[in-house]
């Protein structure tokens, strides 16, 4: 299957399921989706085409790029460009197969299932998924999980290495009305890639890993790794076993071909330095002098919108800063007017272990290129309230000495867990409606709902010991700390 000429994109069109090709999503503007039955496999298939976009079609400028967005390309155009680079995006390639090396050793056949992200594979029951959930999957399915596996996962375990971002790198794209903008949103024109890759040329020798090999044991400089070569990086050795046709376990189309399994062998080099990739969120702090720069990842259980202000903005201080992914630069850039549709998504990882997927959709509303202050804002607010109904409860499990007994149990952690979950929708809300003239009045209304809820909550959380003697004092001076620091919140 090759993914520059072959129908492997699996869409839906007026509820109805089928294959199409790179070609008839770029080369027409037809209502299509993109139908997985995971959100994470949903997001690997846009990135893959975004991905593949960006490195088969270099447009100059942000002119460029909007005429891009306004009207598809010609058959001609598209055959010209693919042309070049067919034999590289061929998943059975006899020498050089997509994302994959050749002549693999490995004593075990790995189930396919372990490409699946989160999917178990022998002592791993994450999701509570029965094994053997998917036996086979179309070329399709199989590219797109290589391509997830590859660039957003943990590694397969020791000895393996991880992505370009990391174990579990946050991925933020545009979303879109129709598939064929929606891609397009999220390429970079050449001025901007100037910035991030400086001198880059797509004509000198920008090989993918499986036709230019990664040397063992090498030590790689991340500036000296190109456009092509870094978006499609391939940190295993991975190599893929087809079977017969049938109907594939994952989007359930029916193929000539699928693949049951792979092989997988430990393969070791060291890479110097952070590779600048357009789809994440970078972090960095400054220790000794010397600047620490990371991808941002999920590492606890609050949910993407404590983080959005690094997912827009830029911010430099004296020892820490952070940046969006540069796609979303770009967008801010272009100034398209409307409402951002941004997806975020990811996975909570425990070394190789995946324990939690993260995929969300966030809009916000026309003039958020220049309310960095108001969005930053919101999300503090929503912190604070939590600060405030956390710190309240705390008083109530731990007591005071000499003045109320504690109830002992973690109510306050709970709490905290019910927040996050129930202020989301409040937060979206928020972000979907902000009124940047009216902000004041905005944010009052604001701050008063996410109140209510802490106030709900810390009401649930102590319903179970209101009654008993023991806890009066402490449920008092709760009660009394959670009011003080909502009104505090209000008079600001």
């Amino acid at each position: 299957m090759n993914l520059l000429h072959d129908a492997w994109i699996p869409v839906t069109e007026a509820g109805c399921f089928r294959h199409i090709t790179l070609q008839e999503v770029l080369c027409a503007d037809a209502d299509w989706e993109l139908a997985l039955p995971r959100d994470d496999m949903e997001l690997a298939a846009l990135q893959l085409l975004v991905s593949l976009t960006q490195v088969l079609f270099p447009t100059a400028d942000q002119a460029a790029l909007r005429a891009r967005l306004n009207a598809p390309l010609s058959e001609a155009e598209f055959q010209t460009a693919a042309g070049r680079f067919r034999e590289w995006f061929d998943l059975d390639h006899p020498r050089t197969p997509f994302m994959q090396i050749r002549g693999v050793s490995a004593k075990d056949v790995t189930p396919i299932q372990k490409l699946f992200i989160g999917l178990p594979e022998g002592n791993n029951h994450a999701f509570f998924n029965a094994e053997g959930e998917i036996n086979a999957v179309c070329g399709g399915c199989v590219a797109i999980a290589l391509f997830n596996q590859a660039s957003n996962s943990p590694s397969f375990g020791g000895g393996f290495k991880g992505s370009l971002r990391g174990a579990a790198p946050i991925t933020t794209l545009i979303d879109a009305r129709r598939l064929r903008q929606r891609i397009w949103e999220n390429v970079l024109p050449l001025t901007e890639l100037d910035r991030l890759l400086p001198g880059y040329d797509s004509s000198a020798g920008d090989l993918p890993v499986w036709v230019d090999p990664i040397p063992a044991g090498k030590t790689i400089v991340a500036g000296s790794i190109g456009l092509l070569r870094g978006l499609f990086w391939q940190p295993a050795h991975v190599e893929l076993l087809p079977s017969g046709g049938g109907r594939c376990d994952h989007c359930g189309g029916e193929a000539d071909r699928l693949y049951a399994g792979f092989r997988k062998e430990k393969f070791a080099y060291q890479l110097e330095g952070v590779w600048p990739h357009p789809h994440s969120p970078r972090q960095w702090e400054e220790k000794n002098g010397q600047r620490s720069v990371r991808f941002a990842s999920f590492t606890s259980l609050a949910p993407a919108w404590t983080q959005l202000s690094q997912f827009l903005f830029e911010r430099e201080e004296e020892k820490q800063g952070y940046a969006p992914a540069p796609v979303i630069s770009s967008r801010r850039m272009r100034r398209s007017g409307g409402r951002l549709q941004l997806l975020i998504g990811g996975y909570r990882n425990n070394q190789a272990s995946v324990i939690e997927r993260r995929h969300e959709l966030f809009s916000f509303a026309p003039g958020w290129e220049d309310a960095e202050d108001q969005l930053g804002d919101i999300v503090d607010l929503g912190l604070r309230v939590k600060e405030v109904l956390y710190g309240s409860l705390s008083l109530v499990v731990k007591g005071k000495k000499g003045t109320f007994k504690g109830i002992g149990v973690d109510l306050h952690k709970d709490a905290e867990r019910a927040y996050y979950r129930r202020s989301e929708p409040l937060i979206h809300e928020a972000l979907q409606e902000m009124d940047y003239d009216g902000f004041q009045s905005f944010r009052a209304r604001t701050v008063e709902k996410l109140s209510t809820l802490a106030r709900e909550i810390y009401a649930e959380a102590i319903e179970p010991y209101a009654h008993d003697p023991k806890f009066i004092g402490a449920i008092a001076a709760g009660k009394l700390k959670l009011h003080t620091g909502l009104r505090k919140l209000r008079g600001e």
